[in-house]
């Protein structure tokens, strides 16, 4: 047997060994490893001070149910701008429209409440008319985290869209609520 057999041999038995029989100092078992996320909205995880996020200033962390500091939040889009409203309505009809319907009525296409072919999900809330009792910033909260921890609603989080966005989505809703839902 050659020298160069042995060496690659022995190689193959101490790879084969570090991978499912060695000690943890020396050999981490990869299956076995804790995965982490950077940044994670985790204890001890966060940003480190005076970081710059890469979308803009940094949102506040307000929970589901914190009402007060969701309605502290200012909308820093102009409700009436035109470029802002457009935007709105293209996001609504990507995100909202499904459930919400069109009009902001509730009879999305998803919805049971939709008169010509009910969907699966029941108790879908209209926007019109119930929005007006809420501020810009309890609505984009609602947008940004959803509604599914509240007890009887079912809407997901859409914090995956930038702020801008969700911020032109509660522009265009307020826009419905002023035409009182018609197209």
């Amino acid at each position: 047997m050659s020298r160069r057999s042995v060496t690659a041999g022995f190689a193959v038995a101490l790879a084969a060994l570090g991978c499912e029989q060695g000690s943890p100092e020396w050999f981490p078992q990869m299956k076995k490893q804790i995965a982490v996320q950077a940044f994670e909205d985790r204890p001890g995880l966060a940003p480190p001070e005076g970081a710059v996020s890469l979308t803009g200033s940094p949102e506040p962390r307000i929970g589901r149910l914190d009402v007060a500091a969701a309605d502290a939040l200012v909308n820093p889009r102009d409700r009436l701008d035109f470029r802002s409203l457009q935007n709105g309505e293209k996001q609504y009809g990507t995100f909202c429209l499904p459930c919400h319907g069109a009009t902001g009525m509730g009879d999305g296409p998803v919805s049971a409440t939709n008169a010509e072919r009910p969907g699966p999900f029941g108790g879908v809330f209209p926007l019109v008319g119930l929005t007006t009792s809420r501020s810009d910033g309890y609505l984009y909260n609602v947008i940004r985290l959803g509604a599914g921890g509240t007890p009887g609603f079912r809407m997901p989080s859409y914090g995956h869209l930038p702020p801008r966005d969700r911020w032109d989505v509660v522009n265009y809703v307020r826009y419905l609520d002023r035409k009182g839902g018609r197209p």
